[in-house]
């Protein structure tokens, strides 16, 4: 009896992976329940609060496990493509027949459920990503070979803009760790990190501070090149430093035009108050200041279970989506917020891990845009709730209460590890 049909299927999945989901997934459910339970009153279960639904969104996410473990894995590298297609009808459905939540019109109602289609572009894209770039080599070092896999991710990155969901947009930023390791020059990596940059001190400071903070760069560059290769003078006005400091300084102002006349006044509200440029607790910032609170109350060893003030006197709105970290932090402390720390951390770094480990080109790729993905949306949710970065909506994986985010998170772990897997067939 060859090696495949000597080991059940349980025994190729990679059980920390699958410890580290279901630990999140319990101990996420559990603190919505905390969230959803009021001060003082009986316990009384029901089936249309957030715990209870949830409950519901994780029995459905267990069925498409059961279906994907169940499946062939080469299916899901053949199906990349109509996945790909089908999320972006869902999309563009999206942009004419969805429905408006918290200024976003982002949503499909499906009967008593609502769909957000931006949680599975997610995973259409990353198969999509996987199945291009598996053709070998370094398929990002050439500008052809670059092309199509960039379209591919701004595709819908822009029909998720127009939704306007700038926080689910972020996410797609993940693949430029992907198209990294696939050889794609260190540059537009980097250069990417510097648009940030470039970007924020243009919200912080004022124009003619920016102007004079780029020129000083500039002119200190040219400086250091003459006096390192004693460069002619006709030479220098060839200088990179002069064209990527003209670059910043056009970038610069189409980032303060974007700021005053495309964005929202709640969306510019949101990074003034993380610049520091709005200071009021009572309006913008309360989530946020609510949220450090809860947090900072917790100490050492939390509060106790069901036991968070602010939790459930629900001081902090949208406590079960957007903020549930600071449920654990109220609740159970330092020392539960590590753990939950630590259980994404090590999920995020196993993924990875298992990808480099992948025979075949489409699961090392696959592997890496999930555990990419999984990596911004952690960053993002948890920087949001501590006050360190602006407040743009995005779940955290297994945690938030929500199907669409638990129904595209679930897929796109085990579809991995289903691939991974496969491993051992192919053997």
């Amino acid at each position: 009896m060859n090696r495949t049909n000597a080991t059940p299927l349980v025994g190729k999945l990679d059980l920390i992976s699958v410890g580290l989901v279901v630990f999140l997934v319990v101990f996420g459910w559990l603190n919505i329940l905390a969230t959803v339970t009021p001060v003082g009153d009986e316990f009384q279960w029901s089936w249309d609060h957030e715990a209870g639904k949830q409950l519901r969104f994780i029995g459905l996410a267990s069925f498409l496990i059961l279906i994907v473990l169940l499946a062939d894995a080469r299916l899901f590298e053949f199906l990349a493509w109509a996945v790909y297609g089908f999320s972006l009808i869902l999309l563009v459905a999206v942009l004419f027949f969805g429905v408006e939540r918290g200024g976003n019109k982002s949503w499909l109602n499906l009967g008593s459920f609502g769909l957000q289609p931006s949680e599975f572009a997610k995973l259409g894209t990353a198969l999509m990503v996987a199945r291009i770039l598996e053709r070998g080599g370094s398929p990002m070092q050439t500008w052809r070979g670059r092309l199509l896999p960039m379209i591919v991710v701004a595709v819908p990155m822009i029909l998720i803009l127009l939704q306007p969901d700038a926080g689910s947009a972020l996410v797609f930023s993940s693949f430029l760790l992907v198209f990294y390791f696939a050889g794609m020059p260190s540059y537009y990596l980097f250069g990417s990190i510097g648009i940030g940059v470039v970007s924020l001190l243009a919200l912080a400071l004022s124009p003619e501070t920016m102007r004079l903070l780029i020129g000083s760069v500039s002119l200190l560059s040219l400086i250091v090149s003459r006096a390192r290769k004693r460069m002619p003078l006709i030479r220098l006005l060839k200088h990179p430093a002069i064209w990527l400091g003209i670059a910043a300084l056009a970038w610069a102002s189409t980032v303060n035009q974007v700021f005053e006349n495309v964005m929202q006044p709640h969306q510019q509200i949101r990074i003034k108050l993380l610049l520091g440029q709005v200071d009021d607790p009572s309006a913008a910032g309360y989530q946020t200041a609510q949220s450090l609170i809860a947090i900072g109350s917790g100490g050492l060893f939390g509060k106790g279970y069901m036991q968070g003030t602010q939790t459930r006197l629900r001081f902090v709105p949208e406590q079960t989506t957007d903020y549930i970290f600071c449920t654990v932090g109220e609740e159970w402390g330092f020392i539960g917020s590590f753990l939950v720390l630590l259980a994404f951390a090590g999920l995020i770094i196993r993924l990875t891990l298992l990808a480099q480990r992948q025979k075949h080109s489409f699961g090392l790729y696959f592997g890496l845009a999930i555990a990419s993905i999984l990596l911004v949306h952690f960053t993002v949710n948890v920087g949001m709730t501590l006050g360190l970065m602006p407040v743009i909506g995005i779940p955290l994986p297994f945690f938030s209460y929500g199907g669409s985010s638990l129904w595209a998170f679930s897929l796109m772990v085990f579809v991995f590890l289903r691939w991974d897997a496969y491993r051992w067939e192919s053997l």
